[in-house]
């Protein structure tokens, strides 16, 4: 009998599996579409480039490595989106494909979740630390924008809390949609930094896509996340840490300590309004 119920839950969409399937074509997308622009004569610029003592040989290697990534990365993440949805198709998913609803968009909630994301990297910044530097590979200029203000917004959010977390949740409920979207999310992000960043800001993303049931939430929230993060590039300080920017050791952890409470007040809020959710589901 244990053997059969095990059996039948690895044929049911969405399970374990089918989470790997689909974080791994993602991959496979990218690689793709990087051979295809390839075989249609589209150079990609040497990264290493970007380090140069040269500041012109610099600037021009990322603002080339930013117009490839504007052709490349739209064509990826179509592809990856359109993969998805035709393997959740074929699986028999058969949840809604995000909720586009602004009845429940609060701008000011949204303020609140930001502030909220900028405590969070403040309080885990001495793990990130100890972790392997994430490259930078946006480049530099217009093109940066477009593709971490606009493109990266819209298709990740459709991808991780308009199927991911949907589908996951028709299944297994809010709980579970909430976290497997927040692990999607921080995977497809690919280096292990990264990953762990994107995964728990993930999970702020997600709870402003399940309290307003509107993927624009979502989409705005992720979309001042990584503008802030250009804005500091822009300023010179994109591979500062908070540490660096607040050099009295005091102010650093009395800064780090507010942070803190934010983060376990914020915690608790959306944990007990996903509870509350769940409850009304």
């Amino acid at each position: 009998m244990e053997q059969k119920n095990i059996s039948s839950l690895f044929r049911r969409f969405p399970n374990a599996l089918d989470f790997v399937v689909m974080a791994m074509w993602v991959f496979i997308a990218q690689m793709l579409t990087v051979y295809l622009c390839t075989q249609c004569g589209l150079e990609f610029p040497d990264l290493a480039l970007a380090n140069s003592a040269d500041d012109q040989v610099s600037l021009w290697t990322q603002l080339a490595a930013a117009q490839s990534l504007a052709v490349i990365y739209p064509i990826a993440m179509t592809i990856s989106l359109a993969g998805i949805l035709l393997y959740r198709h074929v699986r028999g998913g058969t949840s809604k494909i995000a909720s586009f609803s602004l009845a429940g968009f609060d701008p000011s909630r949204l303020l609140g979740l930001f502030i909220l994301i900028l405590a969070v990297q403040v309080v885990i910044e001495p793990l990130t630390m100890l972790m392997p530097e994430v490259p930078d590979m946006v480049g530099r200029g217009f093109f940066t924008l477009l593709v971490s203000v606009v493109f990266a917004p819209i298709f990740e959010e459709f991808i991780c809390r308009g199927v991911i977390l949907e589908s996951f949740r028709e299944k297994y409920g809010i709980w579970a949609g909430w976290i497997c979207s927040s692990l999607f999310f921080g995977v497809i992000h690919g280096q292990v930094t990264a990953m762990f960043n994107a995964s728990i800001i993930g999970l702020i993303l997600g709870y402003a896509y399940i309290r307003s049931n509107s993927i624009f939430s979502a989409i705005i929230l992720h979309a001042l996340n990584n503008g802030l993060a250009l804005a500091l590039i822009s300023f010179g300080l994109g591979d500062s840490t908070f540490r660096d920017i607040i050099p009295s050791t005091e102010m650093y952890w009395t800064v780090w300590g507010i942070a803190l409470l934010i983060t376990l007040t914020g915690s608790v809020i959306m944990v007990r309004n996903i509870h509350r959710c769940n409850k009304a589901r």
